[in-house]
């Protein structure tokens, strides 16, 4: 049995200012169905964040229907489950989308159940199905499967035990679930939102009793005990993890794995993060990708985004290394008019040393002053200040 496993699609996604809706059709066209056109795999496993927000815009959803339109059209199998960046408005027609053979999970039915699936050539194999809820979602799913229990401490930690122990697998067994292992290699993409937490991570020993355990939220992909397996994300999402390769996992099943290997495929655009003083930086070669510069200038360039924007047309975020970001309480006091004695040039000196907490130097004073007379000059020339 050919099996392609992959996860954490995020469509709809966007960093900074760049939505990447585009780039993420052309990798789907160019690189993902390119593939499994030449596998053919038997069944293709999405483990959850298909989607980027629950509230998805009609271009999102548009992209996401297009997906599985194109999947129908390939007759590929396909297993996918809810992420905790996924809401159940993805799996509105699930029913009707059964009968192209696409499976949206947003229950507990094929977790008590498992979903058996067998490819033409008689092979067979258990999938056991634990998408993304929230605690007091989990546990209202299991009363939806008719399981009631009687939790001494309710948490996620125990309401997890208490949900694996009732499962005796049949063999293949693989658990497909967006819930992550505690041990596991995070990258800095992954969002903990709906409630997602430290606290809703799964001990490796509750998995133990299951052949293999495919897994998503990771972005990473990664590979432990030739047991648990993270796709990780197929398209990079975060500048600081840009280089690493991304792609999908293929496994070939009899009654065990007998073959595994992580394929890397082509992303539909790149990122490049640049640090270094403004006087090096602007001298690198123009380029297209999107980028992120740090600067480790010690003091602030002037014109600096515009200067750099004609260079890289696609920066998406400028940030000075050097800088300090602190949080202080603020006390703003009311004065009276009259109480105010500072002139524009102490006024300046006292924000400076408020903002970067040190005391203004004799460089940026004279500029400050050189285009203060100058605007005073300008301002003076066309009649709109008094002499």
């Amino acid at each position: 049995m050919k099996i392609i496993l992959t996860s954490d699609w995020h469509l709809g996604k966007s960093i900074y200012s760049a939505k990447l809706i585009q780039e993420q059709a052309l990798f789907f066209e160019n690189s993902f169905f390119p593939l499994l056109k030449e596998i053919k795999p038997d069944i293709l496993i999405v483990a959850g964040d298909i989607l980027d927000k629950p509230l998805p815009d009609q271009e999102t959803l548009s992209l996401y229907g297009d997906l599985l339109w194109k999947l129908a059209t390939l007759n590929i199998p396909s297993l996918f489950i809810l992420g905790n960046h996924d809401s159940k408005r993805i799996t509105l027609h699930k029913k009707f989308l059964e009968y192209a053979n696409l499976y949206l999970i947003d229950d507990l039915s094929y977790f008590f159940k498992p979903f058996s699936f067998q490819n033409k050539r008689g092979e067979k194999a258990f999938f056991y199905l634990l998408p993304y809820f929230p605690f007091y979602e989990l546990l209202e799913k299991t009363k939806e499967e008719g399981v009631i229990l009687n939790l001494e401490e309710p948490n996620f930690e125990n309401l997890i035990r208490e949900l694996f122990q009732m499962i005796t697998p049949e063999s293949p067994s693989i658990l497909i679930s967006h819930f992550a292992l505690a041990k596991g290699s995070y990258c800095g993409e992954e969002l903990f939102i709906k409630g997602f937490s430290m606290d809703y991570l799964i001990e490796e020993a509750l998995l133990k009793k299951f052949d293999f355990a495919f897994l998503g939220h990771l972005h990473r992909p990664q590979c432990s005990k030739e047991k648990f397996f993270y796709p990780g994300s197929p398209l990079p999402y975060s500048f600081e993890t840009y280089v690493e390769n991304r792609g999908v996992y293929f496994f070939e099943l009899k009654e065990t794995i007998l073959h595994y290997e992580f394929i890397p495929l082509s992303p539909s655009y790149t990122l490049k993060l640049y640090k270094g003083t403004f006087e090096d930086i602007i001298k690198l070669d123009r380029t297209e990708s999107y980028v992120k510069v740090v600067l480790q200038d010690e003091l602030p360039v002037f014109n600096v985004y515009e200067r750099l924007k004609e260079k890289f047309p696609n920066l998406l975020a400028l940030e000075y290394e050097n800088r300090k970001e602190t949080s202080r309480e603020i006390n703003f006091e009311v004065l009276e008019i009259g109480e105010i004695n500072l002139d524009e040039k102490e006024l300046f000196k006292e924000f400076y040393q408020f903002i970067e907490e040190r005391e203004l130097d004799l460089r940026l004073k004279e500029v400050f002053e050189k285009y203060l007379e100058e605007f005073y000059k300008l301002e003076r020339e066309e009649g709109r200040l008094c002499q």
